[in-house]
This record gives C-alpha cells, structure tokens and sequence, in this order.
C-alpha cells in the first residue's frame, strides 16, 4: 500500500499529484483546507502502516483529496530541474535566489543557470573530468557554494560535501570514503585540507589497500599559488550542454557523510532521483509555504543535508532566495533579518531560546519573518509562549534525515499540531512502525521504530574498505529511521525516542563509536565510552564521555584533574560541534553485553560523581 497524506487542497491543480477538483484557497486563512478525507491507522501486510483511501482510476472521488502517489519523476535530473519552475509559477530570469555575507555576492535564477553551465564547461576543458568523476565541495555558504553544486552536477560529475570547519583527520576520512578526484577548496582552509588528504592516503593504504592518492585541488574565493583558480581559470565563455539521463534512479548526486544509525560516519549515496523527488513532496505537502516572496536566513552548513535540498534544488525551483551565513551569530543574524526583510528563519534550539529570552527582536525588525523551520525538539510552554510574543511568527517543525534527502515530515502552514508532533508524512512515503529490534507491528499508534520506504531514500552507504553500495533498506525496501515514533489517528508524527546511537547537538551528528576511539587512546584512561548529556538550559544533547581511569586509586582532587585534562585533550582533536560539553565523568565500570557491545542506558548509573567540569550530577538522557 502507497502511503500519501490525505490533506492536499494546497496542492495546484496543474501538479504532477493525481487530486480530485481543487478549490481557490486563501493564503491569509488560518488553517489550510485539509479536505474531507481523514488518515486512519490500520494493519496492512503485518505492518502498522499510516496509509490514506485508495480509488480505482476514474472512480469517483471525495473532493480535495489526494488518492494516488505523485508522479515520479525517473529521467528528471537535477540540472534540468534547475531550468524549470514549480507547476504553478513562472520565476523570471531576474529573480533573485541566493546572497551571502562572505563574499556579499548575490545571484539571480537566470545568472546561477548561466554561470553554473560556464563553470561546468570550464571544469570539462580544465580537468577534462567526465561523468560520475567526484568533487569534493569543502566551502562555506555562500553564492559560489550554490553555482558550484551545480556546475560539478551539471557535468555529470558526483558532489561529496564535506565542512571546511573540521579538523584534518575528520576531512581526511571523509575524503578516503567518497575518494574525490577533485577537491574545490576554500582558500582559508587549503593547508588543513592538504594536511587531510594525507590522511586520506594513509587510510586508504591501510584499509582499502590503495597504493597512490592525490587528488587535484582547486581553489575557491581567495587564490593559492601553483592551483587553479575558479572563477579565474574555469568561467567558460560558452554553456556546457544541459545533460539529459533515461534513468535517474541509479545517476548519483551526491555523497553525504552521516553516522547512520550506527558507527564511524560513513557515506550515504543519494541521487539525482532521491532529491527531484524529495523536492516535488515538498511542493505536494505544501506548496504554499515558500514562494516567490520568501525571504529565508540559514545559517545550518550547506554541506549539511538540513541544508542542501532548500536553498540548492527546491529554493530556486520554487522561487524562494536564501541568505547563506557562513557562520552563526545572534547579532548577525538579526542585521539580516532586517536588511533582507526576512519571512523565514532557518532555526535550532539554542536559536529559538535566543530570540525568545534576549532583546535582539528589538533592537532589529523581525516583523516581516512569519515561519521559523526547526526540526523537533521538547520546548516548554513558557519558553513558546514567551517566542510569540516576540513576533508574528509561527514554527514549522521537520522530520528528516541525510538518508531520505532528507525530509519526512512536515508541519504545513497555519496547521494546529499536537504538542511534541513534527507535522504529517509527506507524499509518496509508507511508513510503519515496528517493536524495537524486532519485525514485529507496534500497536497501533505506536509507540515503535519507524520504517520508511519511498523514492527520496538513498541508494546505501559506502565506506572507506568498501567502495560499492551497501543496502540500507530491508528486503522489501523499508528504512529503519532509529527513531521510536508515535502516530496519532490524524496522522501527526511524533519522535518520544531514539535507538540509533549517535549523539545530535544543535542538530549535528556525533558518532559515540568515533569519540570513543580517541578517548580510549588517552594515556590516562582505561576505557571509555560516549553517550548523550541532555541539557535542557541549551535544549540539545551533548557528547559526554564516560571513563574508567588507569589511576583509579588517587584522591578526588587528582582524579579531577585528570578528568579535566582528558576533556581539553580531546576538545583539542575535534571540531566543535563534537567537544565533549557534557564533560568527562569517571564511572566505576561500563557495562556491556555478552558480545562485548556497551549498554548505553546504563553508563549514568556507574557515575562516581567525579567529573571534568566540577558539576553536581546531572541528567543524563542515553
């Protein structure tokens, strides 16, 4: 059974989705016209499945009602898709889609498709590279980021993302796992990335077995002696021809680190279809939230997946400009809001807090912004009811992940959620819900693990030993997000849960197994392992290590200083997001199961109390 949302009066009338007589619907209303037909849960095919009516084509229908999958679009790339508006608008050449403070470039629809087709034929003269040939893309936001996304897509060439902000040895295993021929490189960045692709080299040599590796690397915004430069040396003065594919399915786009559920991070294959199709649920689910007046300020990397199918596919399909921040600061932040006269801010936790508890909403003009998007996360009566006063705003929360390019689920706009909720399920993706490690159906409504299937999920993973796909679906095609989730019998998504193991701060992964291979290496520690700290000031997880020390007979004073060296040595190895916020804290023993895995859930119950941070116990969320 095809799993759509019911409510789909949004969706125009030209559109790609199959709907029965869509009536006009005002934009200014409340609450979106969600039509007549209700979603049920229901057991189907020994999975709880959150499925909609289905008709037989021709038959009569209830009005307003989405009653099959939306087209999928199979020989639709990503460069074509570039070359096209949405069904229901025609954005003009001149329309703008993207600026940044970096550079303080800005660039219209019609000069990103010109520049980004120069570019593409110039990197075919330059590096005479060829289709499927890897880039890898290691920029801050801005303009240059987006029309170099498409230029190396635009050749039939596969874009690995990878954050200019890490150290050495996190850009080095990234490039040993997607193995990049070419590396664009940010100028200010270019000796940690040459330090990582000797990295890259010693561990391809030492688990993959490969002899010689030394990609070309170009570089970007500021120039270096003895490398190309771009635009310098790659602006053609003609259009590389717009490629055409019969079979996107199997064309990839791009090669994303995440640490799946699991384990050391690893590389997550998405293609041209995943992200086409990703785009057209967006635009099914809720056409009206972007259009060709939004305004949206985002500040998440453009190498992260929470931020690379908006403001590079959907944002200029849609008419939407974004503004790329390369690096987040509250009082930033609020001079753009004002100056671009933003409707939609791109949010975190630590974000909502902020312009719920400061006084940046005054001393800037924050009335244009009407939507703050954020993925879910536990905020208090008081702190929202604190947020709306400050504005006219309302939250749009997301579901997603790097193996869905990347969303799920989505709040629509004006819609009333039940609190804790994350919207509904988009077109075109089945879900079910399944008792934790098991096959078996939850009960209805869950709670369970959720397993989704549908045409934005990713091809596999790949690793630094393994070069070919690794399935990450079940053999009937389902995902296991990890996430233990509940939905209502309206169909509103709830995540009350995790089992994957991997640590989320301000919306980053943290691998544990990762942290903990350096933590274990320290001289003073005798094991260790990695968990989550949630703090609810920051409302986010924090990577927190816990250790058995070697000295285990000192006096506390000693042992916290330990600790406290421990804490800054590792901070020092990492990049920020992964430095152990939540301390290091000394625990007796960690405790594993019989195949020496850890047991997680149990590692705050073998606290000494002793810890790097000189804090009173805190609550540990594991």
């Amino acid at each position: 059974m095809r799993v759509v949302d019911a409510a789909a009066a949004t969706i125009p009338a030209d559109s790609d989705a199959v709907v029965g007589p869509i009536p006009e619907v005002d934009v200014d209303a409340d609450r979106p016209q969600d039509g007549n037909a209700e979603l049920r849960l229901a057991t189907v095919e020994s999975a709880c499945v959150v499925s909609a009516p289905s008709f037989a084509a021709g038959a009569d229908r209830p009005p307003h009602t989405l009653v099959s999958e939306l087209r999928t679009h199979d020989d639709l790339n990503l460069t074509e898709l570039l070359h096209q508006s949405a069904p229901d608008r025609q954005i003009p050449d001149s329309h703008l889609v993207c600026k940044d403070n970096l550079t303080n470039r800005s660039i219209t629809i019609g000069e990103l498709r010109n520049r980004a087709g120069r570019l593409a034929h110039g990197l075919k003269r330059q590096l005479d590279c060829a289709a499927r040939h890897r880039f890898a893309l290691i920029l801050p936001n801005c303009v240059e980021f987006v029309e170099l996304y498409h230029a190396v897509l635009w050749t039939g060439g596969v874009v690995a993302p990878i954050n200019h902000q890490l150290k050495p040895a996190e850009i080095g295993h990234g490039l040993a796992i997607s193995r990049p021929k070419y590396i664009l490189a940010y100028r200010a960045a270019l000796q940690n990335i040459k330090d990582a692709v000797k990295v890259a080299a010693d561990e391809l040599a030492e688990k993959a077995g490969v002899d010689h590796y030394d990609p070309t690397i170009v570089t970007v915004i500021q120039k270096a002696s003895g490398h190309l430069h771009i635009p310098d040396d790659f602006l053609d003065d003609t259009i590389l021809p717009i490629p055409h594919y019969e079979d996107t399915t199997k064309h990839l786009a791009t090669i994303h680190l995440s640490s799946g559920t699991t384990g050391l991070p690893k590389g997550v294959q998405l293609s041209h279809y995943n992200f086409v199709s990703n785009c057209y649920q967006l635009y099914a689910h809720d056409a009206r939230q972007w259009h060709a007046q939004s305004r949206i300020v985002a500040y998440t990397p453009f190498v992260h997946i929470a931020m690379t199918t908006q403001p590079l596919f959907f944002g200029p399909w849609m008419g939407c400009m974004h503004h790329a921040m390369p690096a987040f600061d509250l009082e930033t932040l609020g001079q753009i809001v004002q100056s671009t006269a933003a409707t939609n801010i791109q949010g975190v936790a630590t974000v909502i807090k902020a312009l719920a508890t400061s006084n940046i909403t005054d001393k800037y003009d924050f009335s244009r912004v009407e939507i703050i998007q954020i993925g879910g996360a536990p905020f208090t009566d008081d702190l929202l009811d604190r947020l709306y006063k400050k504005g006219n705003w309302q939250m749009s929360f997301l579901y997603g992940m790097t193996e869905a390019a990347p969303y799920v689920a989505w709040k629509r706009v004006g819609q009333d959620v039940p609190r804790g909720a994350v919207g509904k399920i988009m077109p075109n993706i089945e879900c079910l819900l399944r008792k934790e490690g098991t096959n078996e159906d939850a009960d209805e409504g869950g709670p369970g693990e959720l397993h989704i299937r549908g045409p934005n999920i990713a091809q596999g993973y790949m690793s630094v030993e393994n070069l070919s796909v690794k399935p990450l679906t079940d053999k009937d095609g389902f995902y296991n997000t990890g996430d233990v989730c509940t939905i209502s019998q309206d169909g509103f998504v709830s995540v009350v849960g995790r089992t994957k193991e991997l640590i989320k701060f301000n919306g980053f992964q943290v691998s544990p197994v990762e942290m903990e291979a350096l933590v274990q290496e320290h001289s003073l520690v005798s094991d260790a392992g990695v968990a989550a700290l949630w703090d609810q000031d920051r409302l986010t997880e924090l990577p927190t290590a816990y250790v058995v020390l070697k000295d285990a007979a000192a006096g506390p004073e000693v042992k916290e200083e330990q600790l406290r060296k421990i804490n800054k040595d590792i901070d020092l190895l990492v990049s920020g997001y992964k430095k152990l916020r939540g301390g290091v804290w000394e625990v007796d023993v960690l405790p594993r199961n019989a195949q020496t895995k850890f047991l997680r859930k149990q590692f705050k119950e073998q606290r000494t109390g002793l810890n790097s941070l000189g804090k009173k116990m805190a609550v540990a969320k594991l």
